[in-house]
């Protein structure tokens, strides 16, 4: 018994000293663990990106819409570049089809002495088939919408174009007029109560093919754009107050032409400009969030303003712009920016007119009302006279429509939309006579009538 006390005594010593010796050893304590903090500084939907100062927004949608429309049951007139006119058989057009659009946005803010320090990204993701209703191919699924910063004023990168005002925002995708997303450079000054002016260098976007009406004085029967030597200017003042807003703009482009077959032959310039002028009013006495936009844009040239940006609905084959819409047999509308007639550089002029409403009926329930008004005219130089290498006309379209959308839930949309087009062309002037389609198996239509209905479902998150 004596020597278990002896040798426990001894054994509690070595483990009393083992834990005083345990304890002298400096320890690393566990790093506090790092929460994912709420932003509101910005609004709602940001956080803090852990361990920096700046804040960040993800979200996006999924879209998944179906489209039907009228497509003739014989043979399509379609005009396609300078080659001339080729029928084609509407039983190849589609009436019918799906797409599907899945879009992700990041949108990251951090604030400095000089103002936010913004960087926005938009990308977009896309598979389609049948009536290819939302302007996608199977070859492109994913595109970069936005891509931009901004700081102390200045914004570099791809984004809306400064010289745009309505640019679709309702998001139907249907109306004509400008709606262009570009690589701008640009500084935008704010004066104070919503007052700011902004100028900006943009991407020319004039490639392509330059038809020539070939007459006895054009030395060369091709010509092609010589590419771009500068960049587009646009500047505008702007408005923004609870109101709504209000805009006026203004854009300068260049477009360069050489003989395709003799460089040195014909080289020459000409001069495009455009004014917009917009204004947005919003209408709470009605109902809350109940918005009304009406905008007017002139163009000297540059008609892909007033034309392209509306990748869905009825577009028609001009200036080699096919993209497998189906259309009414006779439609032939001319699209082309710049033409070559006596070796003198010739440019159309456009009007475009829009109209756009949007009522809440309630928080579950909504609508949509659209309408633009675009009439092209063409120099008499080249709507008259002896021509082989163009097919031009002037024209005009209205195009007016609308939505119903229910929302049952926050983030869910479920809406259908129903648009109708009409096309008035006069006859163009092909080989010197005008053009009646005789020998192509149908004959022109001045008239043309199109509809179109869409059903969609999509959810933001």
């Amino acid at each position: 018994m004596r020597g278990f006390l002896k040798y426990g005594a001894a054994a509690l010593a070595v483990v009393g000293a083992s834990g005083a010796y345990a304890a002298d050893l400096p320890s690393k304590k566990a790093a506090p663990a790092e929460y994912v903090k709420v932003c509101s500084v910005h609004g709602t939907g940001y956080f803090y990106i852990p361990g920096t100062d700046t804040c960040l927004q993800i979200g996006g949608y999924v879209r998944v819409t179906y489209i039907g429309m009228n497509v003739g049951n014989t043979a399509t007139l379609t005009y396609k570049g300078p080659s001339g006119v080729t029928p084609q058989s509407s039983h190849a057009q589609n009436a019918t089809g799906f797409s599907l659009r899945a879009v992700t946005t990041f949108d990251a803010r951090t604030t400095t002495a000089y103002g936010t320090l913004r960087s926005y990204m938009k990308f977009y993701m896309a598979n389609t088939s049948g009536a290819n209703p939302l302007g996608y191919s199977l070859s492109s699924p994913f595109s970069v919408k936005f891509g931009f910063v901004q700081w102390a004023g200045i914004t570099a990168g791809r984004a809306q174009s400064m010289f745009d005002f309505y640019a679709d925002d309702l998001g139907q995708d249907d109306v004509r007029g400008p709606d262009k997303t570009v690589n701008m450079l640009a500084y935008t000054a704010t004066f104070g109560n919503g007052f700011s002016a902004t100028l900006a260098i943009e991407d020319s976007q004039s490639t392509g093919t330059v038809p020539a009406l070939t007459t006895a004085t054009n030395t060369v029967s091709a010509y092609s754009y010589e590419g771009t030597r500068q960049p587009d200017v646009i500047a505008n003042v702007r408005v923004d107050q609870s109101w709504g807003a209000a805009q006026l703009s203004g854009i300068y482009n260049d477009q360069n032409v050489l003989a395709s077959s003799d460089l040195g032959a014909f080289h020459k310039s000409a001069s495009g400009w455009g004014v917009l002028g917009g204004v947005q009013i919003k209408l709470p006495m009605i109902a809350p969030g109940d918005v009304l936009w009406l905008q007017s844009a002139y163009m000297h040239g540059i008609l892909s303003r007033q034309t392209q940006g509306n990748p869905r609905g009825w577009q028609y084959s001009g200036s080699s712009q096919s993209n497998g819409y189906g259309s009414q047999k006779g439609w032939i509308v001319s699209d082309y920016e710049t033409l070559v007639v006596n070796n003198s550089v010739k440019m159309p002029t456009s009007y475009s007119a829009v109209l756009a409403f949007k009522h809440n009926w309630s928080a579950q329930w909504a609508s949509s009302l659209e309408a633009s008004y675009l009439n092209v005219r063409y120099p008499s130089a080249v709507t008259g006279g002896a021509k082989t290498k163009a097919l031009t006309s002037n024209w005009n379209e209205w195009r007016v429509g609308g939505g119903l959308y229910w929302m049952p839930v926050t983030g869910l949309t479920i809406g259908a939309d129903l648009y109708y087009t009409r096309l008035d062309q006069k006859a163009p002037i092909y080989n010197g006579v005008a053009f009646t389609g005789a020998g192509t198996g149908l004959g022109f239509k001045k008239i043309n009538n199109g509809y179109e209905g869409l059903l969609r479902v999509q959810r933001n998150f």
